[in-house]
């Protein structure tokens, strides 16, 4: 995917516009997706903190594999982890934090990093103070998310709240992959 600055409108809406929709041919099923458990069902906890409290009822929902991400924490190689990932996107978009949206936006770029450095700064100037509030407030409802391998994970529109006018209007799907010890928006 190729994304050009064509004015200023469309640059700064860029970042949103990265997410892919998934195709279908007419008239045949979508395939079947699983939900990821809330995490009130299946909380993401470190690997040093599942050893220790609950080995055997963790086992299931942490990897062996998580990094610690530069805003600190670590990073579960799981679904929940991937939500975590999409909420610290949109808090860093809230936050106007250049590093952490490129960080985790950069790969869904053809320009990777320098191009997210040019167009999200466009972004953050159009964003309301309600934008600001909402982007910082956004959740991600782990049950709506669909797992697609052990390192692709599906968010939905729907599974992000609340969301801003921009997101609201053009609703995407976002796709992110484990890449480098993360998670981050490939699609």
């Amino acid at each position: 995917m190729t994304i050009r600055p064509l004015g200023a409108a469309c640059a700064a809406a860029a970042l949103f516009l990265i997410a892919g929709c998934e195709e279908q041919t007419p008239g045949t099923a979508s395939p079947q997706t699983s939900a990821v458990p809330s995490t009130s069902e299946a909380p993401a906890i470190s690997t040093a903190q599942a050893s220790a409290s609950r080995p055997s009822a963790t086992a299931a929902t942490v990897s062996s594999e998580a990094t610690t991400p530069a805003a600190g924490g670590a990073v579960a190689h799981t679904p929940e982890g991937a939500a975590s990932v999409m909420e610290e996107y949109h808090h860093a978009l809230g936050d106007k934090d250049l590093e952490t949206v490129c960080r985790i936006t950069g790969p869904a770029f053809d320009g990777g990093m320098k191009e997210c450095r040019q167009l999200t700064p466009v972004q953050f100037g159009m964003l309301s103070a309600d934008d600001v509030k909402k982007l910082k407030a956004t959740r991600v409802d782990r049950a709506k998310l669909q797992s697609k391998g052990p390192d692709k994970v599906v968010v939905p529109p729907g599974a992000i709240a609340p969301q801003i006018a921009m997101m609201a209007a053009q609703p995407k799907t976002f796709t992110m992959a484990w890449r480098g010890g993360t998670w981050v928006i490939v699609a």
